[in-house]
């Protein structure tokens, strides 16, 4: 453990949600489950590695999203194509 930091036992309770440790990081994990699925109405655990970095993606960016379109645009544009194969690699994953 970090020097400095304090392991905080919660016991799992409902309770331990309300520690005002935990505001953000609940907010965080809330924020995911609620734009993974709002955006996909079947969530499959062989994609769910695509849907974190989609997430993390927007999340970023999220200060700047003006930039978003243009700069996705930028990046598919000097993409290479891929072949199909290595593509689909990342669905053994996990």
């Amino acid at each position: 453990m970090p020097v400095g930091r304090s392991l905080i036992v919660t016991g799992g309770e409902p309770e331990c949600i309300t520690l005002e440790n935990f505001t953000w990081i609940n907010t965080a994990i809330g924020n995911v489950k609620r734009s993974i699925n709002g955006a996909y109405h079947v969530i499959n655990v062989k994609h769910l590695p695509r849907y974190l970095a989609e997430f993390c993606y927007r999340f970023n960016r999220r200060l700047k999203l003006e930039n978003m379109l243009p700069r996705f645009g930028y990046i598919a544009v000097r993409t290479p194509p891929m072949p199909n194969r290595l593509l689909t690699l990342v669905e053994d994953y996990g």
